[in-house]
């Protein structure tokens, strides 16, 4: 719901810049249009972008301090509980001033500290500063949903939603040049590093102490499996993820703005919107239910447009619905403005159409639920498929031709089998979501360069013994984190805040401890959650298979005349000189793509979109299509 940033500095050095600190500030103002603040005393200054959520009064100002003013705080996110700690805090004699979350946030810490981030359901990034003790005190969220990163700079911790605010503060824009395998293989680069040589992140579960130039971090959420749901029966499951489900959306629905749905026609997504009409109409007044915005990104091309699906759940549940065709001739402007905003290289092709989609909802509503999370909490990723018969990948290595056939008529599956061809179970699924892959572009020794993602398989294989729960333990902390920073970058660019029922953490460490059979069930198809809505839903979207909000992104490469000349310049980049692929190889990869060699897209597209992040991040070069 905000942008936020700080500085602090040891005792006894210079103090806070407040010019600096507005450059942060503003450099973020995007991220909450609604109201501003900043407080600066000596060593320390904090700001707010605020976005108005709860309590549009300025009762919810920030920076917001305690009655005594010994704690502040500034806070970005939601903590969808905090009316139910709020009344106990009341009981023990707190007072409030405000109807927001952010004031429960700061009464917790008074009383708990650290321990009460326990007791938060919500997605949040915020930082405390005690003035009496002079420590700052920084948290994320257990998933991740809403972004922090952080330089320590000479004497100074610097802090902010965004990179961008560090580097209007005057931190370097330096291309960390050793993240380009990452890059190339998997498009994001996971864990703790950016692409900024700089910059690092703040990890989801983890808080921060700086205390007079001494910097602590401290990991207070973990997800592991718990035993006790490995005896559930289907039928015990599914009703309770009905219940899971239900009370998720209930609490994200909890605003003072209005609230719409991201809907793009798949289970996920039309569930989500099914679940939030049915409570509005349980929950009518005077006869007037209300209805459910929904906002529907539709293709003029059939094999990408999901909007037959959509309006049927539109019709079923009275939705109030909002459609919008992405002009072709608008992408090159989108690409550009969605890198701004991102502050790394495109990762996801839809991130162009989730800017626009928002930018189209804003006069609408100032919140989205959205459905993302799911796949990776409920195995629903198609290339999940061919795990469930890992353990027979060697007969893929002596029938090459064969088996593939077998277990992937449709051919959806090619890169997945040429990796379980090519590479040991576990480099099978550490290059699970990889589009691009080391072997077939002439790359080795590569592993190295991709330390932190090996750390997360190693605690998989420990947690897990089923090839399928080890790869989405994986991917739920690496490629589920591209998608979440995406999905907090886009709607926050157009000044909406985007909620995702699905990773309300209940319902993440519940499915987590889930016997095998119950996930892997039915062809990987998420039975259980389609058990669990099939109330709620047409049968067209049930029976619907995984199609994912898919984009003609080749045909714009092709097309549209800026990215095609783009494109053929892209061998002659300084930006690729530090690339660990040949000149040869770049040229000859271009123009295969360009004479009409679609197998040359996935490569074609890394080096498209970490090149206009150079351009656009680093440099800071505005209108490069023009």
């Amino acid at each position: 719901m905000c942008g936020i940033c700080g500085i602090v500095r040891k005792n006894g050095s210079a103090p806070v810049d407040a010019r600096q600190l507005m450059r942060m500030h503003t450099a973020q103002l995007h991220r909450g249009p609604d109201d501003s603040g900043i407080f600066v005393k000596e060593n320390v200054g904090l700001a707010s972008q605020r976005l108005a959520i709860l309590d549009l009064s300025p009762r919810g100002h920030m920076p917001m301090a305690t009655e005594d003013g010994r704690y502040w705080i500034i806070h970005n996110g939601e903590v969808y509980n905090y009316a139910d700690l709020r009344t106990e805090l009341e009981a023990k004699g707190d007072r409030f001033r405000s109807a927001t979350d952010t004031e429960v946030i700061l009464a917790m810490y008074q009383r708990y500290g650290a321990a009460m981030l326990e007791r938060f359901n919500g997605m949040f990034a915020f930082a405390i500063w005690d003035d009496v003790e002079r420590r700052l005190f920084v948290a994320r969220d257990r998933q991740g949903v809403k972004p922090l990163v952080y330089v320590e700079w000479d004497d100074a911790l610097l802090f902010a939603s965004e990179e961008k605010a560090l580097i209007a503060a005057g931190i370097p824009a330096e291309f960390d040049e050793s993240t380009w395998y990452e890059l190339l293989f998997f498009r994001y680069v996971a864990g703790d590093r950016t692409p900024f040589k700089h910059i690092k992140r703040l990890l989801p579960g983890h808080y921060l102490t700086w205390e007079n130039g001494k910097t602590s971090i401290h990991r207070w959420w973990a997800l592991e499996p718990k035993q006790e749901q490995q005896s559930l029966s289907l039928d015990a499951a599914v009703l309770r993820l009905q219940e899971l489900f239900e009370d998720s959306i209930r609490l994200r629905r909890i605003s003072d703005v209005p609230v719409g749905v991201l809907l793009s026609g798949g289970l996920d997504s039309s569930a989500m919107a099914a679940m939030m009409a049915r409570q509005l109409e349980r929950e009518k007044v005077n006869g007037d239910a209300g209805q459910v915005s929904s906002f529907t990104v539709r293709f003029s091309q059939p094999e990408y447009d999901e909007g037959f699906f959509a309006n049927k759940v539109a019709q079923r549940w009275n939705l109030k619905t909002h459609e919008l065709t992405v002009d072709k001739q608008d992408i090159p402007q989108l690409l550009e403005d969605a890198t701004r905003y991102l502050d790394t290289p495109i990762v996801h092709n839809n991130d162009l159409h989730l800017l626009a989609i928002s930018r189209f909802a804003k006069p609408l509503v100032s919140v989205l639920l959205s459905g993302e999370g799911s796949d990776e909490v409920f195995g629903g990723y198609v290339r999940y498929r061919l795990f469930r018969y890992a353990r027979m990948f060697w007969l893929m290595k002596l029938f090459p031709f064969s088996i593939p056939q077998i277990l992937d008529p449709t051919g959806r599956l090619q890169k997945s089998v040429r990796l379980l061809q090519h590479a040991t179970l576990e480099d099978a699924a550490l290059y699970s979501s990889a589009e691009v892959l080391p072997f077939e572009v002439g790359l080795a020794n590569t592993n190295e360069r991709v330390d932190f993602r090996h750390r997360v398989m190693t605690d998989a294989l420990k947690l897990y013994d089923n090839p399928v729960r080890q790869v989405m333990y994986y991917e739920q902390h690496t490629y589920l984190q591209s998608i979440l920073d995406r999905n907090d970058r886009m709607t926050m660019g157009a000044s909406i805040e985007c909620r995702e029922p699905y990773l309300d953490y209940r319902i993440v460490e519940w499915t987590a401890g889930l016997p095998k059979s119950l996930i892997v069930a039915g062809g990987m198809r998420k039975t259980l959650l389609r058990k669990a809505v099939a109330d709620l839903l047409p049968p067209e979207v049930l029976a619907h298979p995984k199609w994912g909000f898919a984009t003609p992104l080749r045909a714009y490469f092709r097309e549209i005349p800026q990215l095609r000349d783009f494109i053929a310049k892209l061998p002659a980049m300084d930006v690729l000189d530090s690339c660990p692929l040949s000149k040869h190889f770049l040229r000859e990869t271009v123009r295969t793509f360009l004479e009409g060699e679609n197998s040359a897209l996935p490569l074609v597209r890394q080096l498209v979109m970490t090149a206009v992040w150079f351009e656009v991040c680093v440099r800071g070069r505005r209108e490069i299509f023009s």
